[in-house]
Order: C-alpha cells, then sequence, then structure tokens
C-alpha cells in the first residue's frame, strides 16, 4: 500500500512539473497566436513584457514544485522524520509569500506602464491569488513547526525506549 501511495504521490507531482515547464514554454506562442487574432488584438511591445512577467511570477511557484518534489521523497522514503523535512517545508511558504509579493508587483507595473484599468476581472485574480499563496504559505509555516515538534518527540520517545 505504502509503495503504492509513494508511486502516486510522485506521478502526481511530476505531472505538476510537467504541466508548468510546457505551459512556460508555450506562453510566447499562445501570446504571439492572439496578437494576429482579429478578435484580440495584443501589440507586439506587450507580448514580450506579458512574458517575462509570467516568467518572473513563475519562479516562485516552479521553485516550490521542486521543493514538493524533495518532500515527497523524503516522507515516502524509510527516514520519514528527518530534519531537513521542515526546511523544505519553510521553503514552500517562503515562496508562497513571494508569489503574492511578486503577482500583486507584476499587476501594479502591468496597470501603470500599458493603461490597464482595474476592471473586476483583473482585481477578483489579484485577491484569489494573493489569498491562494498567503493561506498555502501560513499553513506551510503550521505544518513546518508543526512537524519540527513531532520529530523533537520522536527523538525523546527514541531516547526513552
Amino acid at each position: 500500500m505504502k509503495n503504492n501511495y509513494s508511486k502516486i504521490l510522485n506521478i502526481i507531482v511530476l505531472v505538476g512539473i510537467l504541466l508548468t515547464i510546457m505551459l512556460l514554454a508555450g506562453i510566447p506562442f499562445i501570446l504571439g497566436a492572439l496578437s494576429k487574432s482579429a478578435d484580440i488584438g495584443i501589440e507586439s511591445k506587450f507580448i514580450v513584457t506579458i512574458t517575462g512577467g509570467v516568467y518572473i511570477c513563475a519562479l516562485p511557484y516552479v521553485v516550490a514544485l521542486f521543493n514538493l518534489r524533495r518532500l515527497c521523497k523524503y516522507i515516502t522514503s524509510k527516514d520519514a522524520f528527518s530534519r531537513s523535512i521542515p526546511k523544505y517545508i519553510n521553503n514552500i511558504a517562503y515562496c508562497a509569500f513571494s508569489e503574492v509579493i511578486i503577482f500583486n508587483l507584476m499587476n501594479i507595473i502591468f496597470y501603470f506602464a500599458f493603461d490597464i484599468y482595474l476592471y473586476a476581472i483583473t482585481i477578483f485574480s489579484c485577491v484569489i491569488v494573493s489569498f491562494l499563496s498567503l493561506a498555502i504559505g501560513v499553513f506551510a509555516l503550521i505544518s513546518s513547526k508543526l512537524f519540527e515538534r513531532v520529530i523533537e518527540i520522536k527523538d525523546e520517545n527514541d531516547k526513552t525506549i
């Protein structure tokens, strides 16, 4: 059962990493196709800037995915109470908090640089991404502290036996 669990967990994380890389590689092509579309006219100067903004916003997410991959390897291995697991969880939390800052800064830059008005759809996406990233970051920090406490209890238990 545990072997199946670890395989499923690793497959899910690998699929997430592969989909992210494929979508990030396809962003310039998608924006290029949208710029040539008759309905949606995106100027060519916007394509490079939007692509760069997407790549900058994706950096913490990709780093968090690779930390999650390492975390899954530790949890599914025999060394599930390793001291490095809270460090990986803290890295995921820091990536989530930096995602909030970077995403909102990029949106502010796009608003002022390209005269994009604050429509309801842009504010809605900012609020959703910010609250989700904050929730993930807080949950990861709490999980890290909890896991550190569990490791301390396990070490005390191992010393008494």
